[in-house]
């Protein structure tokens, strides 16, 4: 039985985050590139007009872009899971509300 008090200060073992993985990295950036495509493409369907509803689609595909880019820097994964859930439902929203507009307007978007 030892009964020196212990000086020794505890070790404490430095661990990085875990980093995404490259496949995860990958499908990120595929994702990015088709929502700047269908940001490109709100541009024909409407949007970038200042009207509230015209404006939906752009502002969604945004905030997905936003969202998408968390990705890419949260540590935890199941953080990173839920960012890029969010990030594609905001994105599907997006291009529900493109489609409802094309429906209504035309492929040409609002028309005067």
């Amino acid at each position: 039985m030892n009964l020196e008090p212990n000086l020794n200060p505890p070790v404490v073992e430095e661990t990085n985050p875990p980093t995404p993985l490259p496949d995860e990295v990958g499908r990120v950036k595929i994702f990015l590139g088709i929502q700047a495509f269908f940001l490109v493409v709100s541009v024909f369907t409407g949007g970038f007009h200042f009207a509230v509803w015209s404006m939906l689609d752009t502002a969604l595909m945004i905030q997905a872009i936003g969202v998408t880019a968390l990705v890419l820097v949260l540590e935890e994964a199941g953080l990173r899971r839920l960012a890029f859930k969010a990030a594609i439902v905001l994105y599907l929203l997006a291009v529900l509300d493109m489609g409802i507009k094309i429906l209504v307007f035309g492929v040409v978007g609002w028309k005067t």
